[in-house]
Protein backbone atom coordinates (compact mmCIF):
# COMPACT_ATOMS: atom_id res chain seq x y z
CA UNK A 1 0.00 0.00 0.00
CA UNK A 2 1.54 3.72 -1.02
CA UNK A 3 0.82 6.80 -0.63
CA UNK A 4 -0.42 7.16 -4.26
CA UNK A 5 -3.85 4.89 -3.03
CA UNK A 6 -4.56 7.45 -0.06
CA UNK A 7 -4.27 10.10 -2.80
CA UNK A 8 -6.80 8.58 -4.83
CA UNK A 9 -9.33 7.78 -2.02
CA UNK A 10 -9.12 10.95 -0.65
CA UNK A 11 -13.08 12.01 -0.51
CA UNK A 12 -15.51 11.48 1.78
CA UNK A 13 -16.42 7.85 3.76
CA UNK A 14 -13.37 6.53 1.72
CA UNK A 15 -11.80 3.19 3.07
CA UNK A 16 -8.69 1.05 1.53
CA UNK A 17 -8.87 -2.03 2.06
CA UNK A 18 -5.65 -4.35 2.30
CA UNK A 19 -4.90 -7.88 2.15
CA UNK A 20 -1.73 -9.22 3.74
CA UNK A 21 -0.08 -6.29 3.47
CA UNK A 22 1.91 -4.28 5.60
CA UNK A 23 1.29 -0.45 5.69
CA UNK A 24 4.38 1.61 6.01
CA UNK A 25 4.56 4.31 8.76
CA UNK A 26 4.33 7.10 6.65
CA UNK A 27 0.83 5.85 4.78
CA UNK A 28 -0.38 5.73 7.61
CA UNK A 29 0.04 9.41 8.93
CA UNK A 30 -0.98 10.47 5.39
CA UNK A 31 -4.26 8.21 5.60
CA UNK A 32 -4.48 10.02 9.32
CA UNK A 33 -4.27 13.37 8.02
CA UNK A 34 -6.07 12.98 4.87
CA UNK A 35 -9.27 10.89 6.83
CA UNK A 36 -8.80 7.77 4.79
CA UNK A 37 -9.43 4.86 6.70
CA UNK A 38 -7.58 1.80 6.12
CA UNK A 39 -8.07 -1.64 6.91
CA UNK A 40 -5.75 -4.23 6.86
CA UNK A 41 -6.81 -7.93 6.91
CA UNK A 42 -4.86 -11.29 7.44
CA UNK A 43 -8.03 -13.65 6.87
CA UNK A 44 -9.94 -13.00 3.37
CA UNK A 45 -13.21 -14.02 4.74
CA UNK A 46 -13.29 -11.35 7.44
CA UNK A 47 -12.12 -8.29 4.55
CA UNK A 48 -15.24 -9.47 2.30
CA UNK A 49 -17.45 -9.80 5.57
CA UNK A 50 -16.00 -6.04 6.50
CA UNK A 51 -16.21 -4.86 3.13
CA UNK A 52 -20.19 -6.33 2.68
CA UNK A 53 -20.90 -4.96 6.24
CA UNK A 54 -19.73 -1.28 5.04
CA UNK A 55 -21.87 -1.61 1.56
CA UNK A 56 -25.05 -3.11 3.36
CA UNK A 57 -24.48 -0.18 6.39
CA UNK A 58 -24.75 2.72 3.05
CA UNK A 59 -28.15 0.77 2.02
CA UNK A 60 -31.64 3.19 2.42
CA UNK A 61 -33.29 0.94 4.67
CA UNK A 62 -36.88 -0.34 3.42
CA UNK A 63 -40.14 0.68 4.51
CA UNK A 64 -42.72 -2.66 5.24
CA UNK A 65 -46.29 -1.90 5.31
CA UNK A 66 -48.03 -4.97 7.27
CA UNK A 67 -52.39 -4.91 6.82
CA UNK A 68 -53.89 -5.76 10.38
CA UNK A 69 -57.85 -4.82 9.88
CA UNK A 70 -60.45 -2.91 8.26
CA UNK A 71 -63.11 -0.99 10.64
CA UNK A 72 -66.10 0.77 8.95
CA UNK A 73 -66.83 4.22 10.40
CA UNK A 74 -70.76 3.77 12.43
CA UNK A 75 -70.51 6.98 14.52
CA UNK A 76 -68.44 10.33 15.29
CA UNK A 77 -68.49 11.48 18.48
CA UNK A 78 -66.02 14.21 19.26
CA UNK A 79 -63.86 16.23 16.39
CA UNK A 80 -60.74 18.24 17.77
CA UNK A 81 -57.69 19.24 15.67
CA UNK A 82 -55.31 16.42 16.43
CA UNK A 83 -57.61 14.12 17.41
CA UNK A 84 -61.12 12.18 15.72
CA UNK A 85 -63.37 10.14 18.71
CA UNK A 86 -65.50 7.72 16.64
CA UNK A 87 -67.25 4.31 16.65
CA UNK A 88 -67.54 1.41 14.44
CA UNK A 89 -67.43 -2.13 13.25
CA UNK A 90 -64.29 -4.58 12.73
CA UNK A 91 -65.19 -5.99 9.67
CA UNK A 92 -61.37 -7.73 9.01
CA UNK A 93 -58.78 -8.68 10.92
CA UNK A 94 -58.41 -6.74 14.16
CA UNK A 95 -57.55 -3.25 16.00
CA UNK A 96 -55.33 -2.27 18.82
CA UNK A 97 -53.58 0.83 19.82
CA UNK A 98 -50.67 2.30 18.64
CA UNK A 99 -51.43 1.07 14.82
CA UNK A 100 -51.12 3.37 11.77
CA UNK A 101 -54.56 3.74 9.50
CA UNK A 102 -55.03 4.83 6.50
CA UNK A 103 -58.99 6.73 6.13
CA UNK A 104 -60.60 6.08 2.80
CA UNK A 105 -63.94 7.44 1.79
CA UNK A 106 -65.09 6.11 -1.39
CA UNK A 107 -62.10 3.91 -1.87
CA UNK A 108 -59.99 7.03 -2.02
CA UNK A 109 -57.45 7.53 0.82
CA UNK A 110 -58.12 11.19 2.93
CA UNK A 111 -55.81 10.79 6.02
CA UNK A 112 -53.37 8.54 7.88
CA UNK A 113 -54.15 8.52 11.25
CA UNK A 114 -52.55 6.34 14.54
CA UNK A 115 -54.82 4.38 17.09
CA UNK A 116 -53.78 6.41 20.39
CA UNK A 117 -56.86 4.05 22.51
CA UNK A 118 -59.57 1.51 21.52
CA UNK A 119 -62.62 0.72 24.02
CA UNK A 120 -65.18 -1.92 23.90
CA UNK A 121 -68.21 -1.80 26.14
CA UNK A 122 -66.82 1.82 27.77
CA UNK A 123 -63.44 -0.52 28.63
CA UNK A 124 -60.35 0.14 27.59
CA UNK A 125 -59.14 -2.61 25.08
CA UNK A 126 -55.74 -3.99 24.30
CA UNK A 127 -57.62 -5.70 20.71
CA UNK A 128 -61.27 -6.04 19.36
CA UNK A 129 -61.49 -8.39 16.18
CA UNK A 130 -63.99 -9.24 13.52
CA UNK A 131 -67.35 -8.47 13.82
CA UNK A 132 -67.01 -6.87 17.06
CA UNK A 133 -67.82 -3.06 17.61
CA UNK A 134 -65.55 -0.13 19.59
CA UNK A 135 -64.87 3.00 20.27
CA UNK A 136 -61.80 4.69 18.49
CA UNK A 137 -59.27 7.69 19.48
CA UNK A 138 -57.57 8.41 16.54
CA UNK A 139 -54.40 11.00 16.83
CA UNK A 140 -54.10 13.43 13.61
CA UNK A 141 -51.91 15.69 11.79
CA UNK A 142 -54.05 18.23 10.90
CA UNK A 143 -57.97 18.70 11.64
CA UNK A 144 -60.14 15.88 9.96
CA UNK A 145 -63.66 15.19 9.12
CA UNK A 146 -65.18 11.41 9.48
CA UNK A 147 -67.85 10.74 8.45
CA UNK A 148 -70.31 7.53 8.65
CA UNK A 149 -69.11 4.83 6.10
CA UNK A 150 -65.70 5.73 5.99
CA UNK A 151 -63.28 3.11 5.99
CA UNK A 152 -60.01 2.37 8.74
CA UNK A 153 -57.38 0.22 6.81
CA UNK A 154 -55.02 -0.71 10.19
CA UNK A 155 -51.60 -1.70 9.39
CA UNK A 156 -48.20 -1.65 11.04
CA UNK A 157 -45.00 0.20 9.32
CA UNK A 158 -41.03 -0.69 9.78
CA UNK A 159 -38.20 0.06 8.53
CA UNK A 160 -36.22 -3.00 7.28
CA UNK A 161 -32.26 -3.39 6.82
CA UNK A 162 -32.16 -4.20 3.43
CA UNK A 163 -28.74 -7.15 2.57
CA UNK A 164 -26.72 -7.68 -0.24
CA UNK A 165 -27.90 -10.84 0.70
Amino acid sequence: MSENDIHLAVGENTVIYGFNVDLPPAVKRLAAREHVEVRIFKVIYELLDDAKASMEALLAPEIVETEIGELEIKGVFRTMREEVIAGGEVKRGKVAKDLLARVKRGGEQIAEVEVSSVQRQQQEAKEVFEGEMCGLSLRTKKKITLEIGDKLEFFTRELVKKTLG
